[in-house]
């Protein structure tokens, strides 16, 4: 064989060349020790995704899939002190968390979170890292009762602060995705029938239209309820909440609620196009003193106003909009959504399709 490194030929079992006494067997490089205090990346036993640990001061600051990364986040703290992050409570992380969350949601994503968080009042002063999955339970079980969307939210809330977490390397694991909920039976929504509607229409009063407002362009209650003049444009109107896909979108008024919107225009007498309403102009106000009452004299089974949008979404399916139109209209980021949660089928249909040649 050659020498590796003056290429002149040596015995085959020679570990040295007799000519520059180069070692022919390269020995592996030994990774380089790092200072005291910088803390440590070792492998995990067993199969693992994310195998390699950092770890500084005894604490592992987070699981990585390979060495590089861990090394890296190491890297990331020196000169720092673990004191100055990972001894963060659990308000601290909220404050850090909404800081950045609460710009991408509208009002009444903000109130509930914020609502979520006062359930979780007992967690305030704990270190976020030390937290997991059996204390977020012991905070929730006793609000078990509540409906399945509330109890969604709160959990909601810690699952996506414990990713925040995990993103800035508080912690290894996001404990708060195993806290167990009620199982969500659904209900299937109720929807306003043709008689419904032909009812309402009849009645002519200021509240039926309203009601009738929001069958016919599938708006929520509060986006009527908080539409500027403006913003109305006879056949359409451009509002919108909650989420960046729900704000400022064209909503088309369907020809049969158009003239319920020009009058209310013309009965105006604020910035608001319900400002000329007579009744009561705070929706939960219109819910209880306006709304349930008018649908009990009318004798139409009580539905929550939201059942509006059902009924809209509904009647746009059977007449054959375009999904992505529907999507758009209803101001939803997935269709998943809308056909999820406001596609409704009644009896009758399903039985025409399976005689359908």
């Amino acid at each position: 064989m050659q020498c590796r490194k003056c290429r002149a030929d040596i015995p085959g079992d020679g570990k040295f060349c007799p000519y520059c006494g180069i070692r022919q067997d390269r020995e592996p490089r030994k990774a380089l020790k790092r200072a005291n205090g910088a803390g440590t990346v070792y492998k995990l036993q067993g199969r693992r995704r994310r195998p390699w640990a950092a770890a500084k001061n005894r604490t592992i600051i987070g699981c990585y899939e390979t060495k590089t990364a861990a090394l890296e986040a190491l890297n990331r703290l020196t000169g720092r002190s673990l004191d100055e992050r990972y001894n963060m409570t659990f308000t601290d992380v909220f404050e850090a968390w909404k800081t950045e969350h609460y710009k991408e949601i509208g009002p009444n994503g903000i109130a509930s979170y914020n609502r979520a968080y006062d359930v979780f009042e007992p967690l305030h002063k704990k270190k976020f890292r030390d937290l997991r999955t059996a204390d977020f339970q012991a905070v929730l079980d006793p609000y078990m009762k509540q409906s399945h969307s509330t109890l969604s939210k709160h959990k909601q809330l810690i699952t996506q602060m414990s990713c925040w977490a995990v993103r800035e390397e508080l912690l290894a694991t996001n404990f708060a995705k195993f806290v167990r909920l009620p199982e969500n039976i659904k209900k299937e929504k109720e929807i306003f029938s043709d008689t419904d509607i032909e009812k309402l229409e009849a009645d002519g009063s200021e509240t039926a239209k309203i009601i009738l407002m929001l069958i016919y362009t599938g708006m929520r209650i509060g986006e009527l309820f908080f539409l500027p003049l403006k913003d109305y444009h006879e056949t359409y109107v451009v509002g919108g909440e909650k989420t960046e896909a729900g704000r400022n979108r064209v909503i088309p008024i369907r020809p049969e609620g158009r003239g319920y919107f020009a009058y209310f225009a013309a009965q105006a007498d604020g910035p608001l196009l319900l400002s000329g309403y007579t009744g009561q102009c705070v929706p939960n106000n219109f819910r209880k003193r306006d709304y349930y009452p008018l649908l009990d004299k009318l004798g139409i089974e009580r539905k929550t106003p939201h059942a509006t949008r059902h009924t809209y979404a509904s009647r746009a399916r059977k007449v054959g909009m375009p999904p992505e139109i529907l999507q758009k209209i209803l101001g939803h980021a997935d269709y998943s959504t809308t056909a999820n949660i406001y596609v409704h089928t009644d009896v009758d249909e399903l039985v025409r399709a399976v005689e359908r040649d």
